[in-house]
């Protein structure tokens, strides 16, 4: 069992990470094909800017990566996807 969940949230501009530490939130945008992910995000419920560590950085990203780039529309069929960090807020 894995110790972390990825979820996208409202109408897909939003992807939330929880793991023990809490929930992480970041904006997200599709456009075309490619997944683009603001590489700043809030924490909790106070939705309070977070900048992340390298180890976090590394650990969170790739793993939001992996989910993103690979999603199954209706449980059957899956669609590769770009995904990028953007370098500034979306």
């Amino acid at each position: 069992m894995r110790d972390f969940q990825i979820r996208l949230a409202s109408k897909n501009e939003g992807l939330d990470y929880e793991d023990a530490t809490g929930v992480y939130h970041f904006n997200v945008r599709l456009s075309g094909k490619v997944w683009h992910v603001d590489p700043t995000p809030t924490k909790g419920d106070r939705f309070e800017p977070l900048l992340l560590s390298e180890a976090e950085r590394w650990l969170l990203f790739g793993r939001i990566e992996e989910f993103l780039s690979r999603i199954w529309w209706l449980g059957v069929w899956p669609v590769r996807y770009q995904v990028k960090f953007a370098k500034e807020a979306l």
